[in-house]
């Protein structure tokens, strides 16, 4: 894996920023996930030139797969600028979590050749009903006659399975978990948009009906591709909570020093004044956290569980608590539409139980260490 300069990890973010400066304005983002689209579609203006001009889709991936073998780290750059506009695209559903269970399966580069320039999305249908994954309560099962692979089951929160082009489905033979591809379009296949909280995540409940599916194959127990993709990207989830926990800290202070009242700017009265300092505190905690998370994901130190976990939960919380903070900086207008405080909490709310909520992370860190 090629090591991502200081330099080479400024310039990405640089890049990834101006892309939504321009593209991923907030009345744009409004637009997509709250038009008339019904916030089960993406951005593809964005998402093509995040793909064809930044390379976000290849970045990651090895060089022997099309990719710039870049690691985790630098999907954390590219998640922090995301995280930071709420961009509308299936970056962490295709490009993070579907596309490394590909590339971990040794899916052939045809089909990856379409994830990486943005032609077709993808997406890892492998939640329970939780929203995280429990090798216990698998959604699907897989059956084998004379025409191949099929699947039954029904999958619920799978993100972005509205706008997916390919499945990647984990589902069971004989109780032990298998990889499976599926195409979005193919009989058997049913996709119904959820409602959801956070509508620049859509999610979707998608029903397999007797579905064609292909088996896919790789190196080791499945079990552990599928525990490896996913920690993978739970830490990039984490760098994504980081970007938004910054871009509120930046809302909250602006407003705090032009809102004027008894004569003053609030943020000269201490209780905001506490309140912004918390946030700063919080984002610093959460931001080594991720980035300790990334680093042992692409290290492989054998420390990348706990470590992964402990970023989920502090990352959680820590946007969690400030985006609740920035709406009360706000007062009441941050409780009103048209501001963008509810964007943000919105966000918050669903990252927060996206992979597992912070208490189940909490406690897997405890297990690992041996306190539980």
């Amino acid at each position: 894996m090629t090591r991502l300069s200081a330099d080479e990890a400024r310039e990405l973010g640089h890049t990834v920023r101006a892309a939504c400066e321009r593209l991923a304005t907030e009345e744009r983002v409004r637009e997509i996930a709250y038009g008339d689209s019904g916030g089960d579609s993406y951005d593809t203006e964005l998402w093509r030139v995040l793909c064809r001009q930044v390379g976000v889709g290849a970045i990651a991936l090895p060089e022997e797969a099309g990719g710039a073998g870049y690691g985790a780290r630098a999907l954390g750059v590219v998640a922090h600028e995301l995280g930071r506009a709420l961009a509308p695209v299936p970056f962490l559903a295709s490009t993070v979590l579907a596309t490394g269970l590909l590339v971990d399966t040794g899916v052939d580069e045809q089909l990856l050749a379409g994830l990486i320039d943005g032609e077709r999305t993808a997406t890892a249908v492998l939640t329970e009903r939780a929203g995280s994954w429990n090798r216990n309560a698998v959604a699907a099962v897989a059956s084998h006659n004379s025409n191949g692979w099929s699947l039954r089951g029904t999958a619920h929160h799978v993100l972005y399975g509205g706008a997916a082009d390919d499945l990647v489905v984990v589902a069971t033979i004989d109780t032990e978990p298998a990889i499976f591809l599926v195409d979005s379009a193919a009989h058997g296949v049913t996709i119904k948009p959820e409602r959801v909280l956070d509508k620049t995540r859509p999610m979707a409940t998608i029903e397999f009906t007797a579905a064609a599916a292909t088996r896919l194959s790789g190196d080791g127990p499945v079990d552990d591709v599928i525990e490896r993709s996913l920690d993978r990207a739970i830490a990039v989830l984490s760098a994504e909570q980081v970007g938004a926990c910054e871009r509120v800290l930046e809302i909250a202070t602006d407003y705090a020093r032009t809102r004027e009242q008894f004569g003053r700017a609030i943020g000269s009265f201490q209780a905001i004044k506490h309140r912004c300092a918390d946030m700063l505190v919080d984002l610093e905690w959460a931001r080594s956290a991720s980035l300790a998370a990334l680093r042992s994901v692409d290290d492989d130190d054998g420390d990348s569980r706990w470590r992964v976990s402990m970023a989920k939960a502090v990352c959680s919380e820590a946007l969690r608590a400030a985006s609740h903070a920035n709406l009360q900086i706000h007062g009441g207008i941050g409780f009103t539409w048209e501001d963008s405080a509810h964007l943000y909490v919105k966000r918050a709310r669903t990252d927060e139980v996206i992979f597992g909520a912070p208490g189940a992370h909490w406690d897997r860190l405890a297990a690992e260490a041996k306190l539980l």
